[in-house]
């Protein structure tokens, strides 16, 4: 009964409620904070990081190779520094202090990081292991705001204060994401339960294998592999939908756990974290149609089929191929196709050509299509990475945020030194008056 007269009174209101369309024109309001040329709508200022994939003249947006720059700093460069070294832990560096560290620091900075891996005392038992959650982002974030219950201080948020709790949070991320896995994989996948401890001679990415492996083994290989993945994963800019509601979150001068909790959250929606997934059905659909070794003929026209919504989720897109920023090249796609390559070569995989000529020719297809300049972007290779990896799919989503809980940490106290404003934008209302 109940239930019948919710939905009486909902459809009720799709009829009264409806907002006509044409409004947002009449209003000159920026759905999605979006302009009309497709460009964002300017919210803050940032020395973080940059995200460049075109320029504007007169108005209109014109292509160009893409750069993403960490303190000014490209990340190509960024994963060259790392040298043959893990890189993620002086990537974090870079976005929290606005330097690449001299050997010094960078040793000094992995020890703090790896001294505070450990989570708080009971804090495995009481609040992970007790409370399983078919979703590792839902888990992880109830995690988040339980350690606020941890924090002698958990409402200081002066500067040095949200660096401290920063850092500390970011080396807790591995184990709560593994533990958080194992509690799924246990209590609700019937499976057995693998707890390890986090090893303080291990690297950042080393953890993350580690606990997150029955085994607990893995090669020097996947380690860097999986290393490059959460260095360009790291940030993204300030204007991407996560940042923005922590800088949205923050500005009400609330918590960190509150602030970074509230981001993940947004990183669990499809729309923004879990791109990666669907490039890694979609594919594994055109290997079951066409094979690992098609004609290019078979492949052109399992592109256009996708394209005019007759293949794989009828939606009319091509998962991994777009990106509302970058249109001539994404360097995180470029990084992750040669390490991806490299991958391929210690796991045997047959796959990493298919990708290849895939992209080639969807690129092709969808610029035939819209006129616009395209490219892959980093959720194409990033889950054929995981697959190889051994990486369960439950894990792609927490990967991604467990990497950029620092860009939320460095655009928060960015936007808490400098801007200090609360984030108030308007709506117009459209309704009647009674």
């Amino acid at each position: 009964m109940d239930d019948y007269f919710l939905l009486e009174k909902y459809h009720d209101l799709l009829e009264d409620g409806a907002i006509p369309s044409d409004l947002y024109d009449k209003y000159d309001v920026k759905r999605g904070l979006r302009n009309n040329n497709g460009t964002g709508v300017l919210v803050g200022l940032t020395k973080v990081a940059e995200v460049s994939g075109y320029y504007v003249c007169d108005g209109v947006k014109l292509p160009k190779e893409g750069n993403l720059y960490y303190r000014g700093i490209d990340i190509r460069d960024v994963a060259k520094m790392a040298g043959d070294d893990f890189g993620y832990e002086n990537t974090c560096f870079l976005l929290l202090f606005g330097h690449y560290p001299n050997q010094t620091e960078s040793k000094i900075f992995k020890a703090v990081i790896r001294d505070q891996y450990e989570l708080p005392e009971g804090f495995m038992e009481n609040i992970i292991l007790k409370n399983p959650s078919k979703s590792l982002m839902n888990h992880m974030t109830r995690s988040i705001l339980s350690l606020y219950s941890f924090d002698e201080d958990p409402d200081n948020i002066e500067g040095f204060e949200l660096i401290k709790k920063g850092v500390s949070l970011i080396s807790k991320m591995p184990a709560i994401m593994a533990y958080s896995l194992q509690t799924k994989t246990h209590y609700l996948d019937h499976d057995s339960l693998h707890i390890h401890f986090p090893k303080k001679e291990y690297s950042f990415a080393e953890n993350i294998l580690y606990l997150s492996r029955n085994d607990g083994k893995f090669t020097e290989l996947e380690a860097k592999t999986l290393d490059m993945c959460l260095m360009v994963h790291a940030d993204h800019g300030g204007g991407n939908n996560s940042a923005f509601v922590g800088t949205v979150v923050s500005s009400t001068l609330t918590d960190i756990y509150s602030m970074v909790a509230a981001s993940m959250c947004s990183l669990k929606g499809p729309r923004h974290g879990g791109a990666n997934m669907a490039v890694l059905d979609m594919m594994t659909e055109v290997e079951k149609e066409i094979g690992l070794n098609p004609k290019d003929e078979e492949l052109n026209t399992i592109i256009q089929r996708l394209l005019n919504k007759d293949f794989f989720d009828h939606s009319g897109l091509i998962y991994g191929v777009g990106h509302a920023i970058y249109t001539m090249s994404d360097p995180r796609a470029e990084l992750l196709r040669d390490v991806a390559y490299k991958l391929t070569l210690e796991k045997h995989s047959e796959k990493f050509e298919l990708y290849q000529r895939f992209e080639r020719l969807a690129v092709k297809a969808l610029e035939k299509k819209t006129g616009k300049a395209a490219c892959v972007n980093v959720d194409f290779y990033s889950g054929l990475i995981y697959e190889m990896l051994n990486i369960p799919r439950d894990l792609f989503i927490p990967l991604f945020s467990v990497a950029r809980v620092v860009g939320w940490v460095s655009h928060d106290i960015e936007n808490l030194l400098y801007s200090n404003k609360i984030v108030r934008p308007a709506t117009k209302y459209v309704g009647d008056e009674k």
